[in-house]
């Protein structure tokens, strides 16, 4: 067998690309693979073509007469098929510690999953897509306690670690590895807090020290993608976005501004953008507004929820986000969903099994 060795390919000139089949590019030192990227398979492919669908971050490749898919993107990998909702105020119950989920992709009302080690209210939460942690927040008293549940798997929680302090109105975000608990009340510092911490989801332990937010805070909203974390809003209100990239611990910086200053709203997230809807300002908004995770600047307007309310959970698959309880004046049950790449208004999802406010929310997988 014979070897042909070939340094160079090119055009007319050294600086003129080679075109090859199924959109590959050769010219200079580089390779490129082109695709397609829509929202609808491609017309006309032929063989080996690649075909990105931006409607649902996945790959496709043409073969036999057919696109088969190849894979998805990793980016968001937490994501999951079941929201769950933990904790909360009822009222006459007084601070729960119920559990319970729904499909974001197909509406219909919450349905048990277990308890909470402690009932809690104005705690937060996240996950890596298997394990959920819940963190901090108020019971009979301020609370340090980090609980954690499989998602995949109903039943009660256990004990995961603990916080710094006890602390309520904190916020919480995961890059799929990390965990992030960032600002809140603390009750042994009677001070809003500028800690960051973290945790390894997959480890069972305290918090280590991450950095510190721009100045001590509560009632952000918080939100991320695979590699950047956003704390939006809190207590003033705020307009104030800031961010930091959750594999590195380091000090927050600053991301842009919301469109209004809001307390009390919730976050949410898909591989590119990062929703924050509902809060107040002197009075409960239902304005939901976004950015693009990776891109820092201002939030645009988005749509609004079906009702105004604040202290809610907020949580997404990779499709959907879904919002649910809060206040509106007295407590709801609604749970409210979006199409995260599609701006407009909200929805009606379905209900809570019970009105509620200060709950938390998460997503990870269902099965």
């Amino acid at each position: 067998m014979s070897t042909i060795k070939v340094d160079e390919i090119y055009g007319d000139e050294p600086t003129d690309a080679v075109d090859l089949p199924n959109k590959l590019k050769i010219g200079g030192a580089s390779v490129e693979q082109g695709y397609t990227a829509s929202g609808s398979e491609p017309s006309s492919p032929s063989n080996g073509d690649f075909w990105w669908d931006t409607g649902n971050d996945k790959l496709y490749r043409y073969m036999d007469g057919e696109f088969k898919e190849l894979g998805v993107a990793a980016a968001g990998s937490w994501f999951g098929a079941r929201a769950l909702f933990f904790g909360g105020y009822t009222g006459g119950s007084g601070n729960v510690n119920t559990i319970e989920y729904v499909a974001p992709a197909t509406p219909g009302n919450a349905t048990d999953f277990g308890d909470l080690t402690v009932g809690r209210t104005d705690c937060d939460a996240c996950s890596n897509g298997a394990r959920a942690l819940v963190m901090g927040g108020y019971g009979t008293s301020g609370s340090d306690v980090i609980d954690y549940v499989t998602t995949a798997t109903t039943g009660n929680a256990a004990d995961f670690g603990n916080l710094s302090e006890a602390k309520s109105n904190n916020s919480s975000l995961s890059d799929g590895t990390k965990g992030v608990d960032a600002g809140g009340y603390g009750f042994s510092s009677n001070a809003y807090v500028n800690i960051i911490e973290y945790v390894t989801i997959e480890t069972t332990g305290n918090v280590a020290d991450f950095g510190d937010l721009l100045a001590g805070q509560r009632y952000m909203g918080a939100a991320s993608d695979a590699t950047r974390g956003l704390f939006a809003g809190g207590q003033g209100p705020s307009n104030v976005i800031q961010y930091i990239t959750v594999a590195t611990p380091g000090n927050a910086v600053d991301f842009g501004d919301l469109t209004a200053s809001s307390q009390k709203q919730a976050g949410s997230s898909d591989t590119t953008r990062s929703l924050f809807g509902g809060g107040e300002a002197g009075s409960r908004t239902n304005t939901i507004v976004y950015v693009t995770t990776q891109t820092a600047g201002n939030a645009t307007d988005f749509g609004d929820l079906t009702v105004s309310t604040e202290s809610h959970g907020s949580t997404n698959d990779d499709l959907y986000s879904v919002s649910g309880g809060g206040s509106t004046g007295s407590r709801t049950d609604v749970i409210d969903r979006v199409t995260i790449q599609t701006a407009g208004n909200a929805a009606d999802f379905g209900d809570l099994s019970a009105v509620n406010q200060g709950l938390c929310a998460t997503s990870g997988a269902a099965s």
